[in-house]
């Protein structure tokens, strides 16, 4: 097996998964550290080093609310560890390969974990990429700077960036690509392929992916991505111009009681941390900055300027199942006609939502699920102008728990094959589902196809491409396709709106 290679930077050496036949290399440094003078800095090189590196633990997680601490949905499911490490120097790589050899020339997926820019890590429990490897794929898990050290603008920061040639925001994202682009230079290794390299991500990793898909200065970077549960629509999901950013970063500055950002600089980590959860006001997410992203995914998409990569995305069904509270609701409904603007007439007449209780229905029904309205919108614009194929999904088994269905993040554990980590009590059915869905994934991001056999030689469901008739949607649960031949009214709607934005 392959255990140990050689890097651009050195020697690594890794361990033995739980199944020996794979190799895991953990904590390999793909940028240098983010500290001092580089914090808010694009990703810089990272520095060689002598002998060999032990990639047997993960490195650090980002800066982040400590994981478990909150008492919220998600610490049962993976942030069950309140003592993991966690620092600012924290851009690391995590590589699984079955490689015996360097010359294999494997397809390589690099995960892109979610966490509302704000928190998550690549070594959450439910990221085990050993069940991907065992189908003959790389998998690299990137982690990369969140909240207030990944997305904070400011004009002294700007105009520091323009002097080194950088970008002086969205340094989350810029440590993302960063990593794909050390993958692209480094895989091969490993035994991967550069020329085969799927992205994918789910929640703020799938925003980052329609992202990284739709930025100018990732042409020609990777083939293939993946979407999961991702919103493209920047109604919902907000990208703010860059001297809005910029004002907001100033006010931030001021929360801190500093002027500079030199004097910023100094400050240790915990307080920006504080100061960023304290200041909610503030978005800590993707800017408009006039390069690395100079236009929301959602018009990039309107204008066919998307890189040309194959392309899968899909959603849950019950994306916000129980995680929507009636307090919830009273705020965004009171925010919804600033969000359409001077479209709220026409959809408040099409959905009739008036109270709290009918925006929660509403809320659950196919027809306004943000994300599957994204998907579908991208698809559509893809085939005007290209031939090839878009995949779509929804995934919607009955998720065992006293919060059944198939809420917002659960398909984590049926993509990488992990239910045996989870406390939910899963039944065979979703095992069979898991190791379809393993499979399918792979299989695209080997051919740019999903179909193929089950582990018992069989063929497994055909997944059909959208087509110029059809959406045809992937049921992962009940395997049966959703043909959306003719979109209903609010759909429609919907699209249209999206259109517009062009």
């Amino acid at each position: 097996m392959l255990r140990e290679t050689t890097t651009e930077n050195g020697s690594v050496r890794g361990i033995p998964a739980a199944d020996p036949r794979i190799t895991a290399f953990k904590g390999i440094p793909f940028a240098a550290p983010p500290t001092g003078d580089l914090r808010w800095r694009a990703p810089q090189p990272a520095a060689n080093w002598e002998g060999t590196r032990d990639c047997s633990r993960f490195a650090p997680v980002s800066i982040q609310e400590t994981p478990g601490k909150s008492g919220g949905f998600y610490d049962r499911e993976w942030h069950v560890d309140p003592d993991i490490p966690m620092s600012e120097d924290c851009l690391y790589l995590n590589i699984w390969t079955p490689a015996r050899s360097r010359e294999e020339k494997l397809p390589v997926m690099v995960w892109i974990f979610g966490g509302g820019m704000t928190c998550g890590y690549p070594s959450e429990m439910e990221f085990d990429g050993e069940r991907i490897a065992r189908r003959g794929v790389i998998l690299v898990s990137v982690n990369y700077r969140l909240n207030a050290f990944g997305f904070l603008a400011h004009p002294e920061l700007t105009k520091e960036a323009g002097a080194h040639g950088e970008i002086g925001t969205n340094f989350g994202l810029l440590d993302q690509q960063a990593g794909i682009r050390w993958v692209k230079r480094n895989i091969a290794a490993f035994g991967g392929d550069p020329d085969n390299i799927t992205v994918f991500g789910q929640s703020a990793g799938g925003r980052s992916t329609w992202i990284q898909v739709t930025s100018p200065t990732n042409a020609g970077l990777f083939g293939k991505a993946i979407i999961q549960s991702a919103v493209l629509d920047s109604g919902f999901a907000v990208y703010p111009a860059l001297p809005d950013a910029e004002q907001e970063g100033t006010a931030f500055l001021n929360s801190l009681g500093v002027r500079t950002i030199a004097e910023a600089r100094a400050l240790p980590a915990r307080t920006i941390l504080d100061a960023a959860s304290a200041c909610r006001p503030f978005r800590w997410g993707p800017v408009i900055d006039g390069q690395f992203l100079p236009e929301s995914p959602v018009t990039a998409f309107a204008n066919h300027r998307e890189n040309d990569v194959l392309l899968m995305a899909g959603n849950t069904a019950d994306e916000v199942r129980g995680l929507r509270p009636a307090r919830t609701a009273e705020d965004f409904l009171k925010k919804m006609p600033a969000v359409y603007g001077e479209d709220w007439p026409e959809f408040n007449r099409l959905t009739r939502i008036k109270t709290n209780a009918d925006l929660l229905q509403y809320y659950q029904s196919p027809a306004f699920n943000a994300f599957e309205i994204g998907n579908h919108f991208a698809a559509q614009k893809r085939l005007e102008h290209s031939d090839k194929p878009f995949y779509l999904y929804r995934f919607n088994p009955d998720i065992p728990g006293d919060d059944a269905g198939s809420f917002h993040s659960s398909d984590l554990w049926f993509v990488f094959e992990t239910l045996a980590k989870c406390w939910r009590p899963f039944r065979g059915v979703h095992y069979d589902l898991a190791r379809r869905m393993c499979n399918y994934w792979t299989n695209f991001a080997r051919t740019g196809d999903p179909n193929g056999p089950d582990h018992d030689g069989n063929m497994m469901p055909d997944w059909q491409p959208v087509g110029p008739n059809a959406m045809n949607i992937m049921m992962l649960g009940e395997e049966q396709y959703l043909k959306r031949e003719v979109p209903d009214p609010v759909m429609a709607f919907e699209m249209a709106r999206l259109d517009r934005k062009k």
